[in-house]
């Protein structure tokens, strides 16, 4: 569904000294000059004004890594969507490093990172003196986008639906599907630190709280995690077929594709909530106090 070359990322700059435009460049490992960026757009009001500058002590190693980005263009143009540093006041997502854009020539690229891998230069706008970015602009950003992915995979119009930021469509013809692209980083530092150990919600029924929402931007297979062994082993809500409590995995997740192969994804927005909440049939007597 994206671009999305954290791991091959070796360092970089972006700018958005100038308002409505923000540039810079990218090292990635694999290619052998620095990607160039003129985007139109702002940051996130964390760091809208100032410059970035970008580092990855541990860039892929992986030569199949290294390839991904074979046919990624070196001059990106077009379109700013969520770039922010996850500081307050955060309007998007909060305690990683979101960065994404619509490029004319590759369409959506995202880098997901560790704070301690964004240094800030300059001091932001107040946020009192900016507006959050436009909900409804990125809209249109998504919009645009899995409409041309559409009609490059041969789908009508009509098979392609944006909901949200998911796509609802017919299963790909045999040989239709592009190169798959890495998906994004499911579980973060920062939400690793959240997830209470496995056995530590135990007995709390509809009051055990799930702390991330994953999900298939393709169908309607959702994962609530509640808790978390540290390594691979999550435990919590899981709504497929029917909502039933059980194990699954990390790196099951990241191994899934969707009917149109596209790969399991984390509810940015998501707030967490008791499984009461999200669930209240299953929990409709056990959750009173």
């Amino acid at each position: 569904m994206a671009y999305r070359p954290h791991e091959q990322l070796i360092g970089g700059e972006l700018n958005n000294s100038v308002p409505g435009k923000v540039t810079g460049w990218l090292m990635f490992v694999g290619m052998d000059k620095p990607v160039k960026l003129d985007l139109v757009g702002d940051f996130h009001r964390d760091i809208r004004g100032t410059k970035v500058r970008l580092r990855n002590p541990n860039p892929t190693q992986d030569g199949d890594a290294a390839k991904y980005l074979e046919g990624f263009s070196p001059t990106q143009t077009g379109n700013v969507g969520d770039m922010t540093a996850g500081l307050p006041p955060a309007d998007y997502v909060s305690g990683y490093v979101y960065l994404e854009w619509y490029s004319e020539q590759n369409g959506r690229v995202v880098l997901e990172l560790d704070q301690d891998q964004i240094e800030v230069i300059g001091t932001p706008i107040p946020a009192c003196e900016s507006d959050p970015v436009s909900r409804e602009k990125q809209q249109q950003n998504m919009t645009k986008f899995l409409g041309g992915m559409a009609q490059e995979l041969g789908l009508p119009p009509g098979r392609m639906i944006c909901v949200g930021t998911a796509a609802v469509s017919r299963p790909l013809q045999e040989g239709a599907a592009r190169k798959r692209p890495h998906q994004m980083q499911l579980l973060t530092k920062e939400l690793r630190r959240k997830l209470p150990p496995l056995g530590s919600q135990d007995g709390k029924g509809g009051k055990s709280v799930a702390w991330a929402k994953f999900f298939t931007p393709d169908s309607n297979w959702t994962w609530y995690a509640t808790q978390f062994d540290s390594q691979d082993t999550f435990f919590g809500l899981v709504e497929g077929q029917e909502k039933e409590l059980g194990y699954f995995s990390l790196s099951e997740l990241q191994g899934a594709r969707g009917p149109m192969g596209l790969a399991i994804e984390r509810d940015l927005h998501w707030t967490p909530k008791t499984l009461a909440e999200i669930a209240p049939e299953m929990f409709s007597e056990r959750a009173q106090p």
